[in-house]
């Protein structure tokens, strides 16, 4: 509890800071950054069916058990693992919700902080991991990926902050983790599938493997302010960025001291001006990777792409003088295997764009994490 509570309250840090117009030393928050870019491409979007997305989890889990596929506990044990589960979830969402007393984005309340939709979306995908994961790695995959989407899914209904979504999912996993190791304790080898062995989360350094996650990001301006054309007003030095990467591997060997491969990336970037102008760029890059695992759970890798930067907000961005244009990226980062099939990274990027006609390159810094499933 004290592990998932240190998360939280950190994560709780990200707050929302009001905009000031006319400051260019400002930096828009990474909460109010991803509002932006929100309002940018879904500003009139609402709908409710993450209210039912969330269950769907632990809807295929009881599926798959009722039909008879053997998954890791006994009825019994699955119950009290999964009750220990919801109630250590219950228990740190509420604490913190009426704790934090954090204002949704839509006003509508002050209980934003985490998010229990997304908590519990994560929470149910995590039992799926535990009960069906070591059977197939898809089953893991399919769970994550629909609580990624009831996270994102909060995002767009304005219902919570991006850092909302985080904690949530974050409490989501570690809330099962937890309550898996309680009935552990209690119930030790008694009621398992026989055929089950507990797997263990590692980094191979001579498996060659595929992954793909979602990364979250934010961006660092340098060289000076980015005027717009027929303007008084520059972009600001910061925001958000946010995407999807995958990586594909191609050798593996003594040679090269680890796996090279190739690496791809979408992602979409959020900017704004001191005159309250936001718009978006899309990322389409492709490039090269090298990862090499140590320590068993620990991974270092780098990577280059190139590709094109496209702007999004036509009518708001070309008037601007923002266009379409070049773009480059050139990172590393260390990740840790979470799970057997999962990991997360911490990274750090230069990157330049030809975005803007009023400077050749773009120049940024991009610092952030992301969350990967590998195979």
């Amino acid at each position: 509890m004290k592990y998932i509570f240190c998360i939280a309250a950190a994560t709780a840090m990200l707050v929302v800071k009001p905009f000031h117009a006319g400051a260019r030393t400002y930096r828009p928050s990474f909460d109010e950054s991803f509002r932006s870019m929100r309002y940018n491409v879904a500003e009139n979007v609402h709908y409710s069916f993450d209210d039912y997305l969330q269950y769907t989890p632990a809807a295929l889990m009881l599926g798959l058990k009722a039909g008879g596929y053997g998954s890791r506990s006994s009825w019994g044990r699955m119950a009290v693992s999964d009750a220990f589960s919801a109630a250590v979830m219950a228990a740190a969402v509420n604490g913190l919700k009426y704790t934090v007393a954090r204002p949704r984005p839509d006003g509508t309340s002050r209980n934003s902080f985490p998010s229990g939709h997304t908590a519990t979306s994560f929470m149910m995908a995590a039992m799926l991991h535990e009960e069906y994961g070591w059977r197939s790695p898809w089953f893991s995959l399919g769970g994550y990926a629909v609580a990624s989407a009831t996270g994102i899914s909060r995002i767009i209904n304005d219902r919570h902050w991006t850092s909302d979504v985080i904690a949530g999912a974050v409490i989501g996993i570690a809330s099962v983790r937890l309550g898996y190791f309680l009935a552990d304790m209690i119930f030790k080898d008694r009621y398992l599938d026989w055929h089950y062995q507990t797997p263990e989360p590692a980094l191979d350094i001579t498996r060659k493997y595929f992954d793909a996650g979602l990364y979250f990001g934010y961006r660092f301006l340098t060289g000076g302010a980015i005027p717009l054309r027929g303007q008084e007003a520059a972009i600001l030095p910061g925001g958000s960025s946010a995407g999807i990467e995958i990586s594909i591997p191609v050798a593996n060997n003594g040679h090269i001291k680890g796996t090279a491969g190739v690496a791809a990336k979408i992602g979409a970037n959020t900017y704004t001006a001191d005159n309250s102008l936001s718009f978006n760029t899309y990322d389409f890059l492709a490039g090269g990777y090298w990862r090499r695992p140590f320590a068993k759970v620990l991974e270092v890798d780098t990577r280059i792409m190139a590709g094109y930067s496209l702007a999004g907000n036509r009518t708001v961005s070309r008037p601007a003088g923002i266009s379409g244009g070049f773009a480059v990226s050139s990172g590393c980062g260390l990740a840790v295997a979470a799970g057997e099939n999962f990991k997360i990274k911490a990274f750090a990027a230069y990157e330049a764009s030809q975005f803007a006609v009023q400077k050749p390159f773009i120049h940024s810094v991009l610092l952030g994490g992301s969350a990967s499933f590998f195979w």
